[in-house]
């Protein structure tokens, strides 16, 4: 009774973290009991923290029910075709990493240090959620990963997820590191203040309780993280339709690639592309994986890119690609609803 009344009396408030090495972007939604809701969101850098930390304490004032999601910003996790710890281990020390399994098909994983170090760094605010951007590719094409064999990419600005599915199975998986020659992670995502001290004590006193993150019950120190079976019902998607598949791909380029290199395009567009190319090379030649000819490449743009990258790929690699805007911090919110549903 008092459960239900508490639903009538206050608004669900979903916080979503978007992390990058130089921008903290904050996507605020408020549902009211009748389903009426309102979104806000404010950009913060990397270096204004403690501003971003106390932004997303006043909304979580907002309402005694509130729920705070981040897509989790690691470099060191990934995606493996398998469930069973004997299977994982081929792609992850199982001594350093958790894995969550997904449909008991596939799993995404991510270093413990690192999810320690997440905790640690928002432990003024908590986080209910924390997201894997394989998860929520595989999501956001629900609909195309049932089908033939195809390429999938979300391109954020620090790094791709890439995953090669078919039929809803996972067949490969890699993340894309876009800044492998910039500074350290912890020196763009951390104040250089007594909050990095504060990190490291939690650390290593072993204080950081990973129990306020939702994991799979089967992980063991993350107890809390939600069953992925109940996003079954995240459908929503699967109404996406070819035809708006096409209608949001780029106009063609009549320049050749080799002009595109040479021009202005070159650096970040050819540097996304080349990586894309060496992790597909390295799927079809590695006997690990049961490699089948790509024809299909579907691109979650996060960031805007410029239709020379997907000439790139078309006339390099001879795929057939279809490239989707994707809402990050929108995808984040709707992932969290599903899961407290």
């Amino acid at each position: 009774m008092l459960s239900t009344l508490k639903k009538y009396l206050y608004n669900n408030v979903y916080i979503n973290i978007l992390q990058s090495s130089n921008n903290i972007n904050v996507y605020v939604e408020e549902i009211s009991y009748n389903g009426s809701s309102e979104n806000f969101e404010k950009n913060f850098k990397s270096s204004e923290r403690s501003a971003m930390l106390e932004f997303v304490v006043a909304n979580m004032k907002r309402s005694p029910i509130n729920y705070v999601s981040i897509l989790d910003p690691s470099l060191t996790q990934g995606a493996a075709p398998a469930c069973t710890p004997k299977e994982i281990e081929k792609y992850c020390d199982l001594e350093e990493y958790e894995y969550v399994c997904v449909d008991d098909s596939w799993s995404y994983y991510t270093s413990k240090f690192d999810l320690l170090e997440l905790k640690g760094r928002y432990n003024r605010t908590g986080l209910d959620f924390v997201f894997s951007p394989f998860y929520m590719l595989e999501n956001f094409y629900k609909d195309k990963v049932k089908g033939e064999i195809s390429l999938f990419i979300l391109v954020n600005e620090d790094y791709m997820s890439l995953s090669i599915f078919e039929k809803s199975n996972l067949k490969y998986a890699s993340l894309l590191d876009l800044q492998q020659e910039s500074e350290s992670d912890d020196e763009l995502i951390m104040d250089e203040d007594d909050e990095e001290e504060l990190i490291l004590d939690e650390i290593q006193s072993n204080s950081v309780d990973l129990e306020g993150i939702d994991v799979d019950d089967d992980i063991e120190g993350l107890d809390d993280f939600d069953d992925l079976d109940d996003l079954d019902g995240f459908d929503d998607l699967d109404d996406f339709e070819d035809s708006e598949d096409l209608d949001e791909t780029y106009e063609d380029n009549d320049k050749p690639v080799e002009d595109i290199i040479e021009g202005d395009t070159f650096g970040d567009d050819y540097h996304r592309f080349a990586l894309i190319q060496s992790a597909v090379n390295n799927f079809y030649k590695d006997p690990k994986f049961d490699s089948e000819f790509i024809q299909h490449a579907y691109i979650a743009d996060g960031i805007s890119l410029s239709p020379e990258f997907k000439r790139f790929l078309e006339e390099e690699m001879f795929l057939n690609v279809v490239i989707r805007k994707i809402d990050i911090e929108q995808e984040l919110c709707d992932l969290a609803k599903v899961e407290k549903k």
